[in-house]
């Protein structure tokens, strides 16, 4: 049978993917609504939330876990 290693099985080490993507979105909604690309502004800005508020969780929890201060 084949061991995994324990740190595959816990969920902090998965807020690592977490981080680049919501840094991505929130650069791509800053993008977007500085250069009034296309779609609608109220999906703009909830992308915009949700990168900014993933970014927060995810780096909290990274920092509380790794020791990243």
């Amino acid at each position: 049978m084949i061991q995994i290693p324990d740190i595959l099985t816990r969920p902090e080490f998965y807020d690592v993917f977490g981080l680049p993507v919501f840094t991505f979105m929130t650069i791509l909604a800053i993008w977007m609504l500085w250069t009034n690309k296309k779609p609608n502004k109220v999906t703009i800005w909830l992308l915009l939330a949700a990168g900014v508020a993933g970014l927060i969780v995810d780096g909290t929890i990274l920092a509380l876990t790794r020791g990243i201060r």
